[in-house]
């Protein structure tokens, strides 16, 4: 009889290194398809999901099982919340950086982040904070953070390497002022708890 994952995060509580093995290679393919599939990036998955792992052996209590003895639900929800907080991270790491010759090196690749829903509620945001922002503005925002150099964005816009720090540094601006005073809970970058 199939071992209630309870019992197993029981035993493994315990170190039972035995109740571990069956616990890691019942969901090993699920967490990993799941979070690859959000993430679409073998390193960050491997990251993540070798933490997740290293915290069921150091203390498994932080899963919680339903009424069944199962955890997988729960289990699922908590990495939603581990992706989450790379995109904090990493939206906010690209929003507070005032060196923009740094923020010109900044890899966001978003065609790896589009089917994720927490992304896309990310760009939702930002759509939403540059709206009512100039044409120049907007489109030397999404030229720039999809990797657009400074002189083909300014070539492509018909206006000046100047003008396009400026207005990329006039987008960043409204951008985080507009999730600082709307979207606060995007601009904390500390570690997302679940609630026990």
């Amino acid at each position: 009889m199939k071992t209630k994952d309870n019992k197993l995060l029981l035993l493994i509580s315990q170190k039972n290194v035995d109740a571990f093995d069956t616990f890691y290679y019942r969901y090993i393919r699920l967490i990993y398809r799941f979070v690859f599939r959000e993430l679409k990036d073998e390193v960050l998955t491997d990251d993540l999901i070798q933490e997740f792992w290293l915290s069921v052996w150091e203390d498994p209590t932080f899963l919680k099982c339903n009424d069944k003895g199962s955890v997988q639900a729960y289990m699922l929800q908590y990495m939603k919340f581990r992706i989450l907080d790379i995109y904090r991270k990493r939206l906010s790491g690209f929003l507070h950086e005032s060196n923009f010759e740094k923020v010109e090196c900044v890899q966001v690749d978003y065609d790896n982040i589009t089917e994720g829903l927490n992304e896309k509620e990310l760009l939702r945001i930002i759509r939403e904070a540059l709206k009512n922002q100039p044409p120049i503005i907007r489109n030397t925002f999404w030229l720039r953070i999809n990797n657009w150099s400074v002189e083909e964005t300014a070539h492509t816009l018909s206006v000046s390497t100047k003008t396009i720090y400026n207005k990329y540094s006039e987008s960043l601006t409204v951008v985080r002022e507009h999730i600082r005073d709307h979207y606060p809970e995007f601009a904390d970058i500390r570690k997302v708890r679940t609630e026990s």
